[in-house]
This record gives C-alpha cells, sequence and structure tokens, in this order.
C-alpha cells in the first residue's frame, strides 16, 4: 500500500508544526481573554474489513481530512460554546462512498445564580454504516434542547429537560425519517455530601415519514454521585412502555424494564475504569421498535505526559418488536428481515496515543465486532485499524 503523495505532504506539515510550537493557546483571544478561538485539523487512514456492516464482507481503505473551528465565551452570567466543522473521507477503490460531512453546534449555558441550565442545538450531515440495517446510510441530523435545574428547597431539588431530535436520510427513500420530541423531570434528594437519591419521568413521542408513530412513557429511579466507595456515577433502573401509532401490523404495546448506568473507578493516578449500562426502546431506519440492552467497560493508563494507552470490551442485545416483514435495499439483491428478528453482538478495541503538545497527537487504534442475527445477512465480523493525527491552534 502506498499513501497518496498529498496525505504523505499533510502529515509532514502537522510533524513540523507539533515540533515547532509550543503548548496551544487560542488562536485568537479577544475581549481582556473572555473569548477564545480555537482551529482544529485532523488527518487519518484507516482500514474497515466490513464497510457495509453486512455478511458481505466488503472491505476497503480509508483516508479521512477534517477541521473545525471552536468559538468560547466566558463573561458574565451566560457563556457560549459554538463550532463549525468539516470532515471528509475518500475510499481508496469504492469511490461511490466518498463522503463530505459538515456540521455546527451552539450551547448556551448558565451556571450562576439559583437557576443553572443550558440551551443546545446542533446540526451535522452523517455517514455511516448501520448494524440495524446493515447497509451504508447518509442523512442529515439535528437537535435541540432546554436543560434546568433548580434547588427547590435545602434538600430538594428539581431538573427538567425539553428535547427535539430528528434524522433526515439523503436519497434513499426506502428509509424512514424520523422526528423525536421529549420531555422529562427528575427530582433529587440530598441524602449526604456525596450522594443523592433520584426520581424521574420521562415521555417521549416520535413519529416517522411513513404516517407511524410511537409514545414512550418511562418511570425510573436511582442514585446520583458515589454510589459505593470509590464507585462514582449515576445508576438509574425503571419501567417503560411503548405504544405505536398508524401500524397495522403492531396494534398492542410493549412494556420492559428501563436502565441507565455510568460510572467510573480511579484505580490510582495513572488507571482510571470507566462502565456504562443501558435498555431503552428505539426506532430503526426500517421504522421497527427495537428493545436494545448495552453494555460497555473501557480502562485507560496515563504512562507520563506524553503516552497513554486504553482498551475497551463491549455487549449488546436487540430484540425486534412486532412484525418485521419489511424490504431494505441493500448491495444485490433485496433482503427480507422476516418476523421477530434477534441480535447480539460483542466488541472490543485498544489504543495508543502519543501527545507532543496540543499542536501534535496520533493516535493508533484498532477494533473488533461481531453480530449474531436470527437474519443471515445480518451475521457479520468487522474488524479496523486506524492512524489519526491531530493539531489545534
Amino acid at each position: 500500500m502506498h499513501l497518496r503523495r498529498e496525505f504523505r505532504g499533510s502529515i509532514a506539515v502537522l510533524l513540523v508544526a507539533g515540533i515547532a510550537c509550543a503548548p496551544a493557546r487560542a488562536l485568537v483571544t479577544l475581549n481582556d481573554s473572555h473569548d477564545h478561538i480555537f482551529v482544529n485539523g485532523t488527518l487519518g487512514i484507516s482500514r474497515d474489513s466490513n464497510i457495509f456492516a453486512n455478511s458481505d464482507n466488503t472491505g476497503d481503505f480509508v483516508y479521512s481530512t477534517g477541521v473545525s473551528i471552536e468559538y468560547t465565551r466566558r463573561a458574565g452570567w451566560i457563556g457560549v460554546n459554538a463550532s463549525v466543522a468539516g470532515n471528509a473521507s475518500q475510499y481508496g477503490e469504492l469511490k461511490s462512498e466518498n463522503f463530505s460531512n459538515p456540521s455546527y453546534s451552539m450551547e448556551l449555558t448558565k451556571q450562576s445564580g439559583r437557576t443553572t441550565g443550558s440551551i443546545t442545538l446542533s446540526g451535522a450531515r452523517e455517514s455511516r454504516a448501520d448494524s440495524a440495517i446493515n447497509v451504508r446510510s447518509s442523512s442529515w441530523n439535528y437537535n435541540a434542547g432546554l436543560n434546568f435545574k433548580y434547588p427547590v428547597v435545602e434538600r430538594f431539588t428539581l431538573s427538567g429537560s425539553l428535547g427535539y431530535s430528528a434524522r433526515k436520510y439523503i436519497e434513499q427513500t426506502q428509509l424512514a425519517n424520523l422526528s423525536t420530541y421529549s420531555s422529562s423531570t427528575d427530582l433529587f434528594y440530598l441524602l449526604s455530601n456525596e450522594r443523592d437519591l433520584v426520581g424521574g419521568y420521562r415521555y417521549r413521542y416520535s413519529e416517522s415519514s411513513r404516517s407511524t408513530a410511537t409514545t414512550d412513557h418511562s418511570i425510573n429511579g436511582g442514585v446520583s454521585g458515589r454510589i459505593i466507595r470509590g464507585l462514582n456515577g449515576s445508576v438509574r433502573v425503571g419501567y417503560q412502555i411503548r405504544t405505536p401509532h398508524g401500524d397495522p401490523t403492531n396494534t398492542g404495546s410493549f412494556g420492559g424494564l428501563s436502565a441507565s448506568a455510568a460510572t467510573s473507578y480511579a484505580v490510582n493516578r495513572k488507571i482510571t475504569i470507566n462502565g456504562s449500562v443501558s435498555k431503552d426502546f428505539s426506532t430503526t431506519a426500517t421504522d421497527a421498535s427495537v428493545d436494545t440492552t448495552t453494555a460497555s467497560i473501557e480502562s485507560g493508563y496515563t504512562y507520563n505526559s506524553h503516552w497513554a494507552i486504553s482498551a475497551g470490551a463491549g455487549w449488546g442485545d436487540s430484540r425486534f418488536l412486532g412484525e418485521q416483514g419489511r424490504v431494505v435495499i441493500a448491495p444485490g439483491p433485496p433482503v427480507v428481515f422476516g418476523k421477530n428478528r434477534h441480535d447480539n453482538y460483542a466488541n472490543w478495541n485498544t489504543s495508543v496515543s502519543y501527545s507532543l503538545n496540543e499542536h501534535f497527537k496520533a493516535n493508533l487504534t484498532y477494533g473488533y465486532f461481531i453480530n449474531w442475527s436470527t437474519v443471515p445477512f445480518a451475521d457479520f465480523v468487522r474488524n479496523s485499524w486506524g492512524l489519526n493525527f491531530s493539531s489545534r491552534w
């Protein structure tokens, strides 16, 4: 394999810049250092053995570049975080899969005063291999959110959120666009200086371009802060119900446990372990309801200020609910998923990172993913490696 001439030249520029420059400060500083502008650049090369995430096992080399501009403001009551970015990838042989994806985001935060919270807006074009439908897809994804927290009395704090998200597929009319509206409220009780008890309710309504919809209700409770000695994070367990609308093949409701957990444990100053668990309903690009359970664990070791290594593993279970006799247009002949599809997956990954300073960082990664399914087309193995360089100014 021979790297393209322009790719080799770009890597050389990053190396020279990283060696020559001091630790990064903002490229532009304004308003007595309250406003900062940063510019980030990335280069990468990778090999993906299964770019479509299906049993055809089609692989290719991928050459990636990216640039982003970040703006931050810290003055007065309202903080601002904003960014615009562009990322492009070219495939070695499958030129039809080349893509250029822009994105933007903005966050307004209020961290002082009795009521705190944030308003968020974002949009991004995404190209990905979707393991739930086993094809590559391109879509525009939009998100908006409002979050707040208000201390009612000394021991009780009320928090809530309103959210909107949308996925609009590009030139893939066989896939279902999805819009989701959500709201939630939580009540925290201060059990100690290190631990809160929390209970909450979430409502979620999703509608697709196929004139179908779903309504989700979830009640949950748990603990936030120090869970046990040395283990920090949040753990919640509850019950949820999903009711489909407008689909004659799915007329009943689905119920089951819901769960979410995100924890961290510091073994010492150099080693950290992070774990997460999630169980929730979702909707696929073929307008199918799925009850998905996932669990993952990751560990990182910081050798010194320049070198670090990490490793992780995960497992997942996806049960497709109701009738699933829809056809997805995949490379080759149409595929009928059939009824009661059930998938399981397992994965592991590892990486080695080098940081000269913020002007030059390098990362070498490897990942392995295997999926077992009752649908033969969705049985696949996917492994990949990647070498990435980044610079921040």
